[in-house]
């Protein structure tokens, strides 16, 4: 069996600073959030529409070079407006300049029967909520560096099918079928590379909001929670008990008015200093979790006496 691995989302910020993305989402905080994930992470333009038809307003004025489109909106969803931008390949609209322009799906379905429906639609690419910096930004990179031909028959306008259409799946990896433990080199290597990805993706994301808001703490828990169970399935300890740290932080403040963003970003630089460090010198690595546990400690229990 294959091993199952996380994207990783490799592109630097000058390899985006020309692009322009285009958001479709009837929720206004959902819009702002991918907004800020990817001007943090270098894309030049974002732009936003709140339902499908909207949308087709923009792309005669403003052709976007990626459109992420949630799948349920009011008026006109996400398959709706794909449908429609790939029918201008038989059918010329001047609404839609470009028929081909890559469409990355954001939704929490993720069954089998909503995946074929989405592709015989045209879509190129899936995002599955909740998700992370990296899980959007790998979607823009399999965009740029794997694009697939595209396809104008009487059965199907759209990518070519006969690549699978990739799910970026934000939760646990982890199936009843999967091996007991992964302990290769490469994957461990590979695993802390995908890691450093992710946690460089969230600070940049932090710094474009101006701090620690809720969403972006609600991303940060759950980037540590499959920052841990990566490293868990590597049996790379002193990760795992770094990320666990900062769970057991912000589960005892109990919410982002009481995180300070500087015991974040103390974890961010440890955890990142550890993934630097070969695995067998452990005594480095440890010293590291040790401090951290000294401040998590330190930090819940003046927390605790100020309540």
């Amino acid at each position: 069996m294959a091993r199952r691995t996380l994207p990783s989302a490799s592109l630097r910020p000058d390899d985006l600073s020309a692009l322009k993305v285009l958001i479709v989402d009837d929720n206004a905080n959902v819009q702002r959030l991918i907004g800020d994930v990817l001007r943090a992470g270098g894309v030049g333009a974002v732009e936003f529409a709140e339902d499908g038809l909207r949308a087709r307003e923009m792309l005669g004025r403003w052709d976007p070079d990626i459109i992420f489109s949630d799948w349920n909106m009011p008026v006109m969803g996400g398959l709706e407006l794909t449908r429609s931008i790939r029918r201008a390949a038989v059918t010329p609209d001047r609404r839609v300049p470009n028929p081909e322009v890559p469409v990355v799906i954001v939704t929490a379905h993720r069954s089998q029967r909503e995946v074929e429906q989405a592709r015989r639609a045209g879509v190129n690419e899936f995002v599955i909520k909740p998700f992370t910096p990296a899980a959007l930004l790998s979607r823009i990179q399999l965009v740029l560096t794997r694009p697939r031909p595209f396809i104008v028959s009487e059965a199907y306008i759209g990518p070519d099918r006969r690549r699978r259409v990739e799910l970026s799946y934000s939760g646990p990896m982890r199936r009843m079928s999967d091996p007991e433990e992964v302990v290769d080199a490469v994957e461990r290597s590979s695993t802390r590379e995908t890691i450093s990805v992710e946690l460089e993706a969230l600070r940049r994301l932090i710094k474009v909001r101006g701090g620690v808001d809720r969403e972006t703490l609600k991303m940060t828990y759950r980037v540590m929670q499959h920052t841990s169970f990566r490293a868990r399935q590597v049996r790379d300890a002193m990760v795992e008990r770094a990320s666990n740290l900062l769970i057991e932080y912000v589960d005892a403040l109990g919410g982002p008015a009481q995180c300070d963003p500087k015991v974040l970003d103390i974890h961010f630089k440890a955890i990142g200093t550890i993934l630097e460090t070969p695995p067998e010198d452990s005594k480095e690595a440890a010293k590291l979790v040790s401090h951290l546990n000294a401040v998590v400690k330190q930090k819940i229990a003046r927390a605790k006496k100020a309540a």
